[in-house]
C-alpha cells in the first residue's frame, strides 16, 4: 500500500518534505498515521457516516460513499496535511486541481480492496497484530515496546488505541493483497546488470538532414491538383456556424441569505422538516434549497419553451447574453467554458428556438439557453482557401520528395558500405556527433535520439545506418562506434539499488494494474454533481 499512497502524492509539489520528515520520533508517528488514513479509515465510516437523507457521492458496488462521510475524509486529509506541511501549504494542496476526485478514488479503492480482501477470507491474527504494534519504532524506548509511550502519542494525535489498531489491522489485512504483485516484481541481478550497461552505453554518430523545403519548387501543384483538392475536402473549407443565445443560471448561491420565495417556500420548508430541523449552515441551507428546486427548474423551462422568462421570473434570475458563440470554439470565460453549455447552444431545440434542456455545469449550477441568432455554416469560395491549398499541397509532396530521396541515399550507402554516400556529393553536410548517451544527445533531437539507441550496434566495422523523420524533414544517421562498460565496473551497491528501483516500478505497475482489474468488474457509480460542488469548495 505504501506505493499507492506515494503515488497519490506524486504530483505534489510539496513532495521534497516527505523526505525530510522522519528525523525525529514525532515525526515519525504523523508519517505512520498519514499512511494508514490513505490506506483505510474504517470502510463502514464510509458507509454508515451522515443519516439516511444524507446525499450520495458515489456508489460502489451498491455501498454508499455520503457526502458527510466525503466531507469528513477531505477534512482530515487536510488536518493530516496541517501536521506536517503546516496550514498554508496544506491549504494550498486542497485546491490544486483535482484533490478532492483524488481523495474519492482512494476511498473507492480502499472499498474495493476491502470487498476483495473479504471475499478472500483474508485475516489478521491478534498476535499478528500486537507483533506489528510492538515493531513501531515510534513506539519503543530504547528498543522495546513503551505501552504509555504508544498511548501518549496516540492521544496527542487525537486517537485512541482502538481506533489506530483498527486502522492498522486493515492495513495489514489489505497488504496480504500485494504479495503477488511483490512477488511477481522480483528482478535478479543480471536484469540490473543489463540496465546499467543500458543507461552507461556511448555511441558515435553521423548525421545529416535533408530538410522538406530543399524540395518544394519541385513539389508546387498544379491548378487541377488545387481543385480537386478543394472538391474533395468541400467540408474543410466551411465557415462554422455562429449562435447568440439568452441564458439563465441557478446555483446554491442564489439561495443564500434570501428568504424563500412562493417559487421554492413549499420545498424549502420540506427539506427543512426532513433534515429534522437541526441547526445547519448557512451554506448547507443554500445547498438543501438548491437541491429542492432542480426539479422545479426542469419543469418550468418545459412548461414555458418558447421563452426563459417564466423561470427567470420564478427564481429571480438575470437574463443574460452569451455574446456570438463559434461552434466547436471553446470561449475562454463564462459558463459557455463548459463544452456540455456550447453544446446545448448549438442542440436542435435551441436552433429550433425552444429552450434547452437544464445543462449541469462543472461547478453543480444548472443553466439553460434560449437562441437570439443564428448563422449557419457556409462554404468558403475556392479563391478564400486557393492559397493554403497550395501550401498544404505543397509542403506534403515536398516531404514525400525528401523520404524518396533519404530512402534512395540510405539503401547507395548501405550498398557501398559507406557514410559518405549520405551526403549525396556535399548537398546534404554530415554532422559528427561524439560519445551520445541516453540523457545527452550532444546535439541530436529527440526523433533522432531515440532511432540511434534503438538502431543495433555496428558488425564486422561496418556502420549501422537508419533514418528518421524530423520536424522538417528526414534526417539519415550511420552509428560508426558504440562504447559498453564492463560488468565488473558496476558498483554492488548501485547494483543493488537499480534492482531495488526496478522492483518498485514493477510493483506500482502491477498494483495499479490490480486496482485497475478492481474497478473494471466493479458497478462504481459518481455523483459528478456533488463531486464538483466538494471540487468547487476546496
Amino acid at each position: 500500500m505504501a506505493c499507492a499512497i506515494f503515488e497519490f502524492l506524486g504530483d505534489v509539489p510539496m513532495m521534497d518534505m516527505f523526505r525530510n520528515l522522519g528525523q525525529s520520533w514525532v515525526a515519525k508517528i504523523f508519517m505512520i498515521l498519514i499512511a494508514l488514513s490513505f490506506v483505510m479509515w474504517g470502510v463502514s465510516g464510509y458507509l454508515l457516516s451522515g443519516n439516511s437523507s444524507s446525499s450520495t457521492v458515489a456508489t460502489v458496488n451498491g455501498q454508499r460513499i455520503s457526502d458527510a462521510a466525503f466531507q469528513k475524509r477531505l477534512e482530515e486529509t487536510q488536518a493530516r496535511y496541517n501536521h506536517v506541511f503546516g496550514a498554508a501549504a496544506a491549504a494550498k494542496m486542497a485546491k490544486e486541481n483535482g484533490f478532492a476526485r483524488d481523495v474519492l478514488d482512494g476511498m473507492i479503492d480502499n472499498l474495493l480492496l476491502a470487498t476483495e480482501a473479504s471475499r478472500l477470507g483474508l485475516v489478521v491474527p491478534e498476535i499478528a497484530l500486537a507483533k506489528k504494534v510492538e515493531s513501531i519504532p515510534s513506539f519503543q524506548n530504547k528498543g522495546v515496546f513503551s505501552k504509555s509511550r504508544y498511548e501518549k502519542l496516540l492521544m496527542a494525535n487525537n486517537m485512541t488505541p482502538a481506533q489506530f489498531e483498527a486502522m492498522l489491522r486493515e492495513s495489514m489485512r489489505l497488504e496480504q493483497l500485494q504479495v503477488i504483485p511483490q512477488v511477481m516484481a522480483m528482478a535478479s541481478d543480471a536484469e540490473a546488470t543489463r540496465i546499467w550497461a543500458w543507461s552507461q552505453e556511448y555511441r558515435d554518430v553521423s548525421a545529416a538532414k535533408l530538410p522538406a523545403t530543399d524540395f518544394a519548387a519541385a513539389a508546387q501543384p498544379t491548378e487541377a491538383e488545387v481543385v480537386d483538392y478543394y472538391h474533395a475536402h468541400a467540408d474543410q473549407f466551411q465557415s462554422p456556424a455562429q449562435v447568440q443565445v439568452r441564458y439563465v443560471v441557478l446555483g446554491p448561491d442564489h439561495f443564500v441569505s434570501k428568504p424563500p420565495s412562493p417559487a421554492n417556500a413549499a420545498a424549502s420548508t420540506s427539506s427543512a422538516t426532513a433534515a429534522g430541523r437541526s441547526a445547519v449552515s448557512g451554506h448547507d441551507r443554500a445547498e438543501m434549497a438548491f437541491q429542492a428546486q432542480i426539479e422545479n427548474f426542469k419543469d418550468r423551462l418545459f412548461s414555458n419553451p418558447d421563452s426563459l422568462g417564466a423561470v427567470a421570473k420564478a427564481y429571480d434570475l438575470k437574463i443574460e447574453d452569451s455574446g456570438v458563440l463559434t461552434a466547436g470554439k471553446v470561449p475562454s470565460q463564462g459558463p459557455f467554458t463548459d463544452p456540455k453549455a456550447l453544446a446545448a447552444a448549438f442542440s436542435k431545440a435551441v436552433l429550433a428556438g425552444k429552450n434547452s434542456n437544464a445543462v449541469t455545469l462543472a461547478n453543480g449550477d444548472l443553466l439553460a439557453v434560449h437562441l437570439l441568432h443564428y448563422t449557419p455554416g457556409s462554404a468558403q469560395p475556392l479563391r478564400a482557401v486557393e492559397g493554403s491549398i497550395t501550401a498544404r499541397l505543397t509542403a506534403t509532396k515536398a516531404e514525400q520528395l525528401a523520404k524518396s530521396k533519404a530512402q534512395a541515399l540510405l539503401v547507395a550507402a548501405r550498398r557501398d558500405h559507406n557514410v559518405d554516400v549520405l551526403t549525396d556529393h556535399g548537398t546534404y553536410p554530415v554532422r559528427q556527433h561524439l560519445d551520445v548517451t541516453r540523457h545527452n544527445g550532444q546535439g541530436l533531437d529527440e526523433a533522432m535520439l531515440k532511432a540511434v539507441f534503438a538502431a543495433p550496434a555496428p558488425a564486422a566495422g561496418v556502420p549501422t545506418m537508419g533514418m528518421v523523420k524530423s520536424a522538417d524533414g528526414y534526417q539519415v544517421f550511420a552509428i560508426t562506434r558504440v562504447s559498453a562498460p564492463s560488468v565488473a565496473a558496476l558498483n554492488p551497491k548501485v547494483g543493488a539499488q537499480i534492482r531495488a528501483t526496478l522492483e518498485e516500478q514493477r510493483g506500482r505497475l502491477l498494483s495499479a494494474a490490480y486496482l485497475k482489474d478492481l474497478r473494471r468488474h466493479a458497478k462504481v457509480k459518481i455523483n459528478a454533481t456533488q463531486l464538483a460542488r466538494f471540487s468547487h469548495e476546496s
